[in-house]
Protein backbone atom coordinates (compact mmCIF):
# COMPACT_ATOMS: atom_id res chain seq x y z
CA UNK A 1 0.00 0.00 0.00
CA UNK A 2 1.17 3.55 -0.69
CA UNK A 3 0.27 6.59 1.41
CA UNK A 4 1.62 10.14 1.36
CA UNK A 5 4.66 9.14 -0.64
CA UNK A 6 5.55 6.11 1.48
CA UNK A 7 5.15 2.37 0.94
CA UNK A 8 3.31 0.95 3.94
CA UNK A 9 3.61 -2.68 5.02
CA UNK A 10 0.74 -4.37 6.82
CA UNK A 11 -0.47 -7.86 7.65
CA UNK A 12 -3.94 -9.26 8.23
CA UNK A 13 -5.14 -12.45 9.86
CA UNK A 14 -8.71 -13.76 9.94
CA UNK A 15 -11.81 -12.47 8.21
CA UNK A 16 -14.20 -11.17 10.86
CA UNK A 17 -14.91 -7.63 12.05
CA UNK A 18 -11.67 -5.62 11.65
CA UNK A 19 -9.48 -4.54 14.57
CA UNK A 20 -6.49 -2.35 13.71
CA UNK A 21 -3.71 -2.56 16.30
CA UNK A 22 -1.52 0.56 16.49
CA UNK A 23 1.94 0.16 17.98
CA UNK A 24 3.99 2.64 20.04
CA UNK A 25 6.83 4.57 18.38
CA UNK A 26 9.78 2.39 17.27
CA UNK A 27 8.29 -1.06 18.10
CA UNK A 28 6.39 -1.76 14.88
CA UNK A 29 3.72 -4.33 14.11
CA UNK A 30 5.83 -6.99 15.84
CA UNK A 31 4.43 -5.55 19.07
CA UNK A 32 1.17 -7.44 18.48
CA UNK A 33 2.52 -10.91 17.77
CA UNK A 34 0.44 -12.27 20.65
CA UNK A 35 -2.79 -10.83 19.26
CA UNK A 36 -2.91 -13.17 16.26
CA UNK A 37 -5.04 -15.55 18.33
CA UNK A 38 -7.94 -13.10 17.98
CA UNK A 39 -8.05 -13.93 14.25
CA UNK A 40 -10.22 -16.94 15.01
CA UNK A 41 -13.11 -14.49 15.37
CA UNK A 42 -11.98 -11.11 14.03
CA UNK A 43 -9.78 -9.70 11.30
CA UNK A 44 -6.55 -8.72 13.03
CA UNK A 45 -4.73 -5.92 11.19
CA UNK A 46 -1.20 -4.81 12.07
CA UNK A 47 0.61 -2.06 10.19
CA UNK A 48 4.23 -0.95 10.40
CA UNK A 49 4.22 2.84 10.64
CA UNK A 50 6.38 4.68 8.15
CA UNK A 51 10.08 4.04 8.81
CA UNK A 52 9.32 0.92 10.86
CA UNK A 53 10.56 -2.48 9.69
CA UNK A 54 9.18 -3.09 6.16
CA UNK A 55 7.52 0.31 5.63
CA UNK A 56 9.54 2.95 3.80
CA UNK A 57 10.57 6.26 5.35
CA UNK A 58 8.61 8.50 3.02
CA UNK A 59 9.78 12.06 3.61
CA UNK A 60 11.87 10.93 6.61
CA UNK A 61 9.72 12.29 9.44
CA UNK A 62 6.37 11.32 10.91
CA UNK A 63 3.69 13.00 13.03
CA UNK A 64 0.69 11.59 14.87
CA UNK A 65 -1.61 13.26 12.33
CA UNK A 66 0.25 11.82 9.33
CA UNK A 67 0.19 8.37 10.90
CA UNK A 68 -3.59 8.63 11.26
CA UNK A 69 -3.86 9.49 7.56
CA UNK A 70 -1.81 6.41 6.69
CA UNK A 71 -4.25 4.28 8.69
CA UNK A 72 -7.17 5.90 6.89
CA UNK A 73 -5.59 4.87 3.58
CA UNK A 74 -5.18 1.36 4.99
CA UNK A 75 -8.89 1.23 5.85
CA UNK A 76 -9.65 2.34 2.29
CA UNK A 77 -7.22 -0.24 0.89
CA UNK A 78 -8.99 -3.00 2.82
CA UNK A 79 -12.40 -1.64 1.80
CA UNK A 80 -13.65 -1.59 5.39
CA UNK A 81 -16.70 0.47 6.29
CA UNK A 82 -15.93 0.59 10.03
CA UNK A 83 -13.05 -0.57 12.21
CA UNK A 84 -12.13 -0.89 15.86
CA UNK A 85 -8.90 0.95 16.67
CA UNK A 86 -6.66 -0.55 19.36
CA UNK A 87 -3.82 1.80 20.28
CA UNK A 88 -1.01 0.94 22.68
CA UNK A 89 0.71 3.80 24.54
CA UNK A 90 1.35 6.68 22.10
CA UNK A 91 -0.34 4.55 19.43
CA UNK A 92 -3.50 5.52 21.28
CA UNK A 93 -3.00 9.12 20.16
CA UNK A 94 -3.10 7.89 16.57
CA UNK A 95 -6.31 5.97 17.29
CA UNK A 96 -7.89 9.08 18.80
CA UNK A 97 -6.83 11.27 15.89
CA UNK A 98 -8.31 8.80 13.40
CA UNK A 99 -11.58 8.54 15.34
CA UNK A 100 -11.93 12.31 15.59
CA UNK A 101 -11.22 12.89 11.89
CA UNK A 102 -13.22 9.94 10.55
CA UNK A 103 -15.95 9.11 13.07
CA UNK A 104 -18.03 7.47 10.34
CA UNK A 105 -15.30 4.83 9.92
CA UNK A 106 -14.81 4.23 13.65
CA UNK A 107 -16.82 1.58 15.51
CA UNK A 108 -14.92 1.70 18.79
CA UNK A 109 -11.63 2.65 20.44
CA UNK A 110 -9.39 0.60 22.73
CA UNK A 111 -6.61 2.51 24.46
CA UNK A 112 -3.98 0.66 26.48
CA UNK A 113 -1.96 3.06 28.60
CA UNK A 114 -3.37 5.80 26.38
CA UNK A 115 -3.62 9.55 26.85
CA UNK A 116 -5.13 12.50 24.93
CA UNK A 117 -2.10 14.67 25.69
CA UNK A 118 1.18 14.53 27.60
CA UNK A 119 0.65 16.75 30.62
CA UNK A 120 2.31 14.87 33.49
CA UNK A 121 5.97 15.19 34.42
CA UNK A 122 6.84 11.50 34.37
CA UNK A 123 5.21 10.79 31.02
CA UNK A 124 6.89 13.83 29.51
CA UNK A 125 10.21 12.54 30.83
CA UNK A 126 9.63 9.22 29.04
CA UNK A 127 9.20 11.03 25.75
CA UNK A 128 12.29 13.14 26.41
CA UNK A 129 14.29 9.96 27.00
CA UNK A 130 13.03 8.56 23.70
CA UNK A 131 14.07 11.78 21.94
CA UNK A 132 17.51 11.54 23.57
CA UNK A 133 17.98 7.97 22.33
CA UNK A 134 17.04 9.06 18.81
CA UNK A 135 19.17 12.23 18.83
CA UNK A 136 22.21 10.25 19.92
CA UNK A 137 21.57 7.35 17.52
CA UNK A 138 21.26 4.83 20.34
CA UNK A 139 18.58 2.72 18.67
CA UNK A 140 20.51 -0.47 19.48
CA UNK A 141 20.23 0.28 23.20
CA UNK A 142 16.60 1.20 22.78
CA UNK A 143 15.96 -2.07 20.95
CA UNK A 144 17.42 -4.02 23.86
CA UNK A 145 15.42 -2.11 26.47
CA UNK A 146 12.06 -2.27 24.67
CA UNK A 147 12.33 -5.89 23.57
CA UNK A 148 13.17 -7.18 27.06
CA UNK A 149 10.63 -4.97 28.82
CA UNK A 150 7.83 -6.04 26.45
CA UNK A 151 8.18 -9.78 26.17
CA UNK A 152 9.30 -12.92 27.94
CA UNK A 153 9.52 -14.94 24.72
CA UNK A 154 12.75 -15.00 22.77
CA UNK A 155 11.03 -14.97 19.37
CA UNK A 156 8.92 -11.95 20.28
CA UNK A 157 11.86 -10.06 21.74
CA UNK A 158 13.85 -10.66 18.57
CA UNK A 159 11.05 -9.39 16.33
CA UNK A 160 10.63 -6.18 18.37
CA UNK A 161 14.40 -5.59 18.56
CA UNK A 162 14.78 -5.98 14.80
CA UNK A 163 12.23 -3.25 14.20
CA UNK A 164 13.63 -0.81 16.75
CA UNK A 165 17.26 -1.26 15.67
CA UNK A 166 16.53 -0.50 12.01
CA UNK A 167 14.43 2.65 12.39
CA UNK A 168 15.96 5.91 11.17
CA UNK A 169 16.84 8.08 14.19
CA UNK A 170 15.53 11.31 12.62
CA UNK A 171 12.12 9.76 11.91
CA UNK A 172 11.94 8.32 15.42
CA UNK A 173 12.87 11.67 16.94
CA UNK A 174 10.14 13.44 14.96
CA UNK A 175 7.58 10.88 16.10
CA UNK A 176 8.49 11.22 19.77
CA UNK A 177 8.40 15.02 19.43
CA UNK A 178 4.98 14.89 17.78
CA UNK A 179 3.64 12.49 20.41
CA UNK A 180 4.85 14.72 23.24
CA UNK A 181 3.17 17.85 21.85
CA UNK A 182 0.01 16.22 20.46
CA UNK A 183 -3.25 17.06 22.21
CA UNK A 184 -6.86 16.24 21.40
CA UNK A 185 -8.28 16.82 24.88
CA UNK A 186 -10.47 19.72 23.79
CA UNK A 187 -11.93 17.61 20.96
CA UNK A 188 -12.81 14.57 23.06
CA UNK A 189 -16.40 15.79 23.38
CA UNK A 190 -16.80 14.91 19.69
CA UNK A 191 -16.32 11.19 20.38
CA UNK A 192 -19.53 9.17 20.45
CA UNK A 193 -18.27 5.61 19.97
CA UNK A 194 -17.49 3.16 22.81
CA UNK A 195 -14.15 3.85 24.48
CA UNK A 196 -12.31 1.15 26.42
CA UNK A 197 -9.41 2.25 28.65
CA UNK A 198 -6.98 -0.47 29.73
CA UNK A 199 -4.27 0.13 32.32
CA UNK A 200 -1.81 -2.06 34.15
CA UNK A 201 -2.16 -1.68 37.91
CA UNK A 202 1.55 -0.82 38.13
CA UNK A 203 1.28 1.85 35.44
CA UNK A 204 0.22 4.29 38.12
CA UNK A 205 1.60 7.46 36.55
CA UNK A 206 -0.64 6.99 33.49
CA UNK A 207 -3.79 6.25 35.50
CA UNK A 208 -4.40 9.99 35.83
CA UNK A 209 -5.33 10.27 32.17
CA UNK A 210 -8.56 8.34 32.61
CA UNK A 211 -9.94 11.39 34.40
CA UNK A 212 -9.37 13.53 31.30
CA UNK A 213 -11.39 11.05 29.26
CA UNK A 214 -14.20 11.06 31.80
CA UNK A 215 -14.16 14.85 32.02
CA UNK A 216 -14.02 15.63 28.30
CA UNK A 217 -15.27 12.57 26.36
CA UNK A 218 -18.75 13.09 27.76
CA UNK A 219 -20.63 11.59 24.80
CA UNK A 220 -18.59 8.38 24.49
CA UNK A 221 -19.65 5.28 26.46
CA UNK A 222 -16.58 4.52 28.60
CA UNK A 223 -15.18 1.59 30.52
CA UNK A 224 -11.94 1.22 32.48
CA UNK A 225 -10.17 -2.11 32.97
CA UNK A 226 -7.18 -2.61 35.27
CA UNK A 227 -4.92 -5.60 34.65
CA UNK A 228 -3.11 -6.90 37.73
CA UNK A 229 0.62 -7.40 38.13
CA UNK A 230 1.76 -5.46 35.08
CA UNK A 231 2.79 -1.92 34.21
CA UNK A 232 2.53 -0.32 30.79
CA UNK A 233 3.08 -3.49 28.75
CA UNK A 234 -0.37 -5.08 29.00
CA UNK A 235 -0.73 -6.30 25.35
CA UNK A 236 2.65 -8.02 25.43
CA UNK A 237 3.22 -9.24 28.99
CA UNK A 238 -0.43 -10.03 29.81
CA UNK A 239 -1.57 -10.96 26.32
CA UNK A 240 -4.07 -13.62 27.42
CA UNK A 241 -5.96 -11.19 29.65
CA UNK A 242 -5.66 -8.35 27.14
CA UNK A 243 -6.97 -10.52 24.31
CA UNK A 244 -9.94 -11.65 26.41
CA UNK A 245 -10.85 -8.02 27.17
CA UNK A 246 -10.45 -6.98 23.53
CA UNK A 247 -12.55 -9.95 22.39
CA UNK A 248 -15.41 -9.06 24.71
CA UNK A 249 -15.31 -5.38 23.73
CA UNK A 250 -15.21 -6.23 20.02
CA UNK A 251 -18.19 -8.57 20.36
CA UNK A 252 -20.19 -5.90 22.18
CA UNK A 253 -19.19 -3.29 19.61
CA UNK A 254 -20.11 -5.52 16.69
CA UNK A 255 -23.52 -6.17 18.27
CA UNK A 256 -24.02 -2.42 18.64
CA UNK A 257 -23.04 -1.78 14.99
CA UNK A 258 -25.45 -4.45 13.75
CA UNK A 259 -28.30 -2.89 15.73
CA UNK A 260 -27.73 0.63 14.42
Amino acid sequence: MTSQGATIHYQTWGSGFPIIFIHPPSMGAATFMEQKELSDEFQVICMDARGHRLSSNGKGTLTIQEWAVDIYHLVEELNQEKVILAGYSSGGSVALEFALRWPERTAGIILTGGFPEVCSTLLKKEFEIGIWFAENNHTTWLAHILSFSNSRRREHRKAIAQTVSTIRPRLLQSLYESGMTYSCTNRLSELKVPLLLIYGTRDWYVHYYQYLFYKYAVHAPKEVIYVDSVGHQVPTLEAHTYNAVVRRFARDTLSHVKNM
